[in-house]
């Protein structure tokens, strides 16, 4: 008979990957903990889907398991948009702290809002959980005394356990308000105790805000970059996955499922969960093939539509480039082959795919940063 766990799939994809789909990053996380435990600040940088979201969650997670237990905020910066709603945001982290002395309870909410320089507005759910918020006219300066005032709270818990601010996709920061570098970096030096987590997925921009001598937070963190997950250690994970699923995967079955839908981990995971999906009792090339397949076909309007909105030459430029990566993609052979005047017309067709990072400098070459459109382009050609 098979049992409840050969029925579910044992892939993840699409969102941060936590608990048994967490895998492959042992020495980074092990990195990241030492570090949010001892107050240093760090910026993460990694490309988008390479697992930077997971990470700190998985280092959150394991500081959460503690005793005491640390004290961490997490805020991510695209979702905040606006001055308000960044301090609403992180005036709740700050009241759901684990083992603060309010520990989420109705009645101890006056107290909590007490620390607080600027009066949030409460409200409360249906099931009682308080919610913070501010006026939509709050002030730049009083939105600095609402990050201070968390900042203090952070540091007065780092005093008996680690604490720490992480912010996922900081490089939005400058969207919400361009002066927050400068407070952070300010907040950052008044309290070392706390461990600021600067986690971004836009390296040139990360870059201009942290990595760069001239960048307004340079020198204050310590970077740490995540790159793919080491083959042999991914195809482990992949058999083991599904080999205890109920439905056996061999080396190279897990070799040809990364070689096709890698490197990026999100979107191995992907590729391995349509193949589960597809497979019959084995997960073997056939379902590979079916499950790049069933990928491709949901995701196929979506490639459509993209595919419509670009200009004559950036459609032949990334068909291209899916079909057969160049190795000189600004030469005249290039060129004629995409049917372009010139390697001007080319540098013209490429840079809005490279800004939106449709396509990526990967491995010294230029490639389509999604194995789905690129196979559906492949499939398909226009």
């Amino acid at each position: 008979m098979v049992g409840v766990a050969a029925r579910t799939n044992p892939f993840h994809y699409g969102t941060p990957a936590e608990g048994a789909y967490f895998t492959g990053r042992q020495e980074e996380l092990d990195a990241l903990v030492s570090r949010m435990s001892d107050g240093i600040n760090v910026v993460l940088v990694s490309p988008r889907r390479y697992g930077k979201t997971s990470l700190h969650r998985a280092a959150t997670a394991r500081l959460a398991a503690e005793r005491p237990p640390g004290a961490v905020i997490e805020v991510n910066l695209l979702r905040a948009g606006s001055l308000p709603r960044l301090a609403g945001l992180l005036t709740a982290g700050a009241y759901r702290i684990p083992g603060s002395r309010w520990s989420r309870a109705r009645q101890a909410v006056p107290e909590f809002v007490r620390r607080m320089r600027i009066t949030p507005v409460v409200t409360f759910g249906a099931d009682g959980t308080p919610r913070f918020g501010f006026n939509a006219d709050l002030s730049p300066q009083d939105a600095e005394l609402v990050l201070a005032d968390v900042y203090q709270l952070l540091a007065d818990e780092a005093v008996s356990r680690p604490a720490a601010l992480i912010l996922d996709e900081f490089q939005a920061v400058t969207r919400i308000d361009p002066d927050l570098p400068d407070t952070l970096k300010g907040l950052a030096d008044d309290h070392p105790g706390v461990s600021l987590v600067l986690a971004g997925s836009k390296q040139h921009l990360m870059a201009e805000l942290v990595l760069e001598q001239q960048a307004p937070l340079w020198g204050m963190a310590q970077r740490l970059a995540l790159g793919p997950i080491a083959e042999p250690e991914m195809r482990r994970y992949l058999m083991a996955r599904a080999t205890g699923a109920g439905k056996p995967l061999d080396e190279p079955t897990a070799a040809e499922i990364i070689a096709r839908a890698g490197p990026v981990p999100n979107d191995i995971q992907h590729l391995a969960y349509d193949a589960f999906e597809a497979a019959g009792t084995i997960v073997d090339h056939d379902a590979v093939d079916r499950g790049m397949a069933a990928a491709v076909g949901h995701d196929s309007m979506l490639f459509a539509e993209q595919f419509a909105g670009l200009s004559p030459g950036q459609a032949r430029v990334l068909t291209a480039i899916a079909v057969e990566p160049p190795v000189a993609p600004y030469s005249a052979d290039f060129a004629r082959r995409v049917g372009l005047a010139n390697a001007s017309s080319v540098r013209k067709a490429l840079l809005p795919l490279l800004a939106n990072e449709t396509i990526l400098d990967r491995d010294g070459g230029l490639r389509v940063a999604d194995p789905f459109l690129a196979e559906w382009l492949r499939a398909d050609p226009h």
